[in-house]
Order: C-alpha cells, then sequence, then structure tokens
C-alpha cells in the first residue's frame, strides 16, 4: 500500500470527472514499483503549498488496478483522458511519469487529521506516521499495510461496523424471513471447511446459497471456502461479506482481481457485499419480519 500526497484541486476535479490515474511529476522516480493490483493507496491532501502538517488530512482512498512508466506519446494517448493535469504537469514527449491507475475511490465519512495518527505506526518505523516525512508518496510494506489502512478507516468512520457475529445472525434471520432453513458454521460434507452460513430450500437438500462474512484482512481464505462450498455442494449463489468495506464498490473492487485468477471457477456465481449494504438492507427489513415470512411461505 501506499499514500499519496496532493492537494484539494487535485482532488476536485478528479472527482467531477471521475479520474482513474494519478500520474506524478515527469522524469520523477517515486518508490511505486512494488505497488500491486488490489494494493491500498490512502489519499493524504496538503490544504495550501505551506500548511503546517497538523493541517495535512487523509480524504479518502482508492485501489490500485496497475502501475506503469509512460512515455509522454502514450500518456496523450491512453491516460490524459482519465488524469487531471492540476499543479502536476502530463509528460512531454520525450518525458516519462509514473503512473497509478485505480479504481474504487472512496470518499472518508471524516477526514482524518494527520496529527490524529500519533498512534498509527509500521513494524520498523521509529516515529508515529503524524512525524514521518511525507512527500509525493510514501510505501508500506505488506506486512503493515493491513494495520495501517484499518487505522485510518477507524479514525474516519462515523458509523461502527457490527462484529462478525452480528453479520452472520443478520444472515440467519434474513434467510429465515425469507423461507429459508438457515444454518450456521455448517461443514462440507468433507469435513474440511466451514462456512459462516447457509440457505436451503428443504431439510434433506444441498445449500442454495453459501455465505463467508470475512473479517481477517484475507478474503483468500474466505474465497477458498465459498470455492470448496460450490464444488461440495454445487451451490446456486455464493455470498461474501466484506466487514472491514462498507462500501459495496468498494468490496468488489478488492475482490475482483482475485476472481479474475485463483478464484475465477466461481466468479460467474459470486456475489459480493460490503458490510454497509448488508446491515442497512436487514434493518429496513426488520420491521416486516412477519409480513416476509408470510409472503415466503409456500
Amino acid at each position: 500500500m501506499g499514500i499519496v500526497l496532493t492537494t484539494p484541486r487535485w482532488l476536485e476535479e478528479c472527482l467531477r470527472r471521475r479520474c482513474t490515474v494519478f500520474h506524478f511529476p515527469p522524469n520523477r522516480k517515486p518508490n511505486v514499483r512494488d505497488l500491486r493490483p488490489g494494493s491500498i493507496c490512502l489519499v493524504l491532501v496538503r490544504p495550501r503549498p505551506r500548511a503546517p502538517r497538523s493541517e495535512w488530512i487523509f480524504v479518502d482512498e482508492f485501489i490500485v488496478k496497475d502501475v506503469k512508466l509512460v512515455r509522454g506519446e502514450e500518456f496523450r494517448e491512453r491516460y490524459a483522458s482519465k488524469a487531471a493535469e492540476v499543479e502536476v504537469p502530463f509528460p512531454k514527449p520525450g518525458e516519462a511519469s509514473w503512473v497509478i491507475e485505480f479504481e474504487g475511490l472512496v470518499k472518508y465519512d471524516r477526514s482524518v487529521k494527520l496529527s490524529e495518527c500519533d498512534d498509527v505506526r509500521t513494524s520498523t518505523s521509529r516515529k508515529p506516521m503524524s512525524e514521518w516525512v511525507i512527500l509525493g508518496f510514501t510505501y508500506i510494506k505488506p506486512e503493515d499495510s493491513s494495520k495501517v489502512v484499518e487505522a485510518i478507516r477507524g479514525k474516519a468512520r462515523t458509523r461502527r461496523p457490527p462484529s462478525h457475529d452480528e453479520l452472520v445472525k443478520e444472515l440467519m434471520e434474513l434467510g429465515t424471513w425469507l423461507g429459508f432453513i438457515a444454518r450456521k458454521e455448517e461443514r462440507t460434507p468433507d469435513d474440511l471447511y466451514r462456512v459462516d452460513v447457509t440457505w436451503r430450500d428443504a431439510e434433506a437438500h444441498a445449500p442454495l446459497k453459501a455465505f463467508e462474512v470475512e473479517t481477517s484482512g484475507n478474503v483468500d481464505i474466505a474465497l477458498a471456502r465459498l470455492t470448496h462450498a460450490r464444488h461440495m455442494w454445487n451451490c446456486e449463489q455464493l455470498w461474501l461479506v466484506v466487514s472491514d468495506e462498507a462500501k459495496a464498490e468498494r468490496a468488489r473492487a478488492l475482490v475482483e482481481p482475485r476472481v479474475r485468477g485463483s478464484f475465477a471457477s466461481i466468479r460467474e456465481r459470486l456475489r459480493v457485499l460490503g458490510w454497509e449494504e448488508l446491515h442497512d438492507l436487514y434493518l429496513k427489513l426488520k420491521p416486516h419480519e412477519g409480513l416476509l415470512k408470510d409472503l415466503a411461505k409456500r
């Protein structure tokens, strides 16, 4: 993961034009080579050129799709229409710029001041993030990324995400309201995996739907369980609830690179939700659970 430092003008233009490319000044060498598809970049805004560090704020984040060193000619042809030329010029012919193609740009519920990050450290940093030297781009190693990202997201949240057990309970109740037989922590027939929630239409039938609520920060484990459920039960639908992602768009963008690769076999049957989408649906339907049960009767 990484931190990109920019300005309010760039962010406003990026959001207005729905940009999907972040470019660095021509002929600079930012430390972006180790970013991979699926990496998170936190967007840090410096309100004005000489603003003190205490006023710098984390405002949003995005997911990396690709990182590339691009010549000026190629940039003009392929990337200029997806980038914002604000304060940092586009590369000219004969020049080159590093670019980050991204998706899933999400604005935080509240901005997080850099000065609030005096309790955020990596495994090797001697100083807290509030005292780091942050220039155009700061790289953070994979072993520290989950800790740092979750720390910033936690400070930015205005809503508390439900726990794993709370989301499982909501899935169980939703299944019951809709006329399914819902089971919790059901083991696959070969006893290799335990699936968070399953829904079936009759006791003697195999599950039609399998659900995993991911809380560990490693969606690969949850995807492996769902893939095995698909092979063992031939489930019609597989659902992954990403509990550290509130927004459905961000959750899907996080998982998409994986279902194009190692988990391609379940791509057509997989649905991905952020916790907020599931939780809000549950809250809206709960007052009508009696009516839903009546409607679901066969």
